[in-house]
């Protein structure tokens, strides 16, 4: 029939008495087990504060230091579904041809996909001028930072224009 017996203990040797064999694994295990179950949990204050900074250096034309809290990977998707990486977006701003004055952001919600990925959706109100024409829009945006390295860094938005 069957010629192989199955041992309780994955590593059996013989000058170990099986009981403790399974103690060893055990305490082998432990640290393992241990180190999977502590994931730190992230601050959503942080990542509000970091969003209250990129919005003021946004609306200040502050372009030098709104470029440290961009992700180099980062991608805008503004809601006409023009997308713009890091530069473009920073090369539009520079310009003067996209100019904000204004974000009133609203029903702020922010989850967690892990301690070092944040989602942050809720609303705004843009007050912007594009090629020398104020403009109002009511937008409903999702955005995105990760942590890199202890900083929160802006890795996307996209945002939809929402009913008036």
């Amino acid at each position: 029939m069957n010629d192989i017996k199955m041992n309780r203990c994955l590593f059996k040797l013989k000058f170990i008495p099986n009981g403790l064999c399974n103690s060893i694994l055990l305490l082998l295990f432990i640290p393992i087990v241990l180190s999977c179950s502590k994931q730190t949990v992230a601050d959503p204050s942080e990542v509000l504060n970091r969003e209250q900074q990129r919005v003021e250096f946004l609306t200040l034309n502050d372009f030098r230091q709104l470029s440290e809290l961009l992700s180099p990977t980062m991608t805008y998707t503004h809601s006409n579904a023009v997308i713009e990486n890091k530069q473009q977006f920073l090369d539009e701003l520079e310009s003067g041809r996209l100019v904000y004055r204004n974000l009133n952001h609203q029903d702020i919600q922010i989850r967690f996909v892990n301690p070092d990925v944040a989602i942050l959706t809720g609303i705004t109100d843009v007050s912007s001028t594009v090629e020398e024409q104020e403009v109002e829009v009511p937008l409903r945006f999702t955005i995105v930072y990760v942590n890199y390295d202890g900083q929160w860094l802006f890795e996307a938005w996209h945002s939809v224009r929402r009913p008036e």
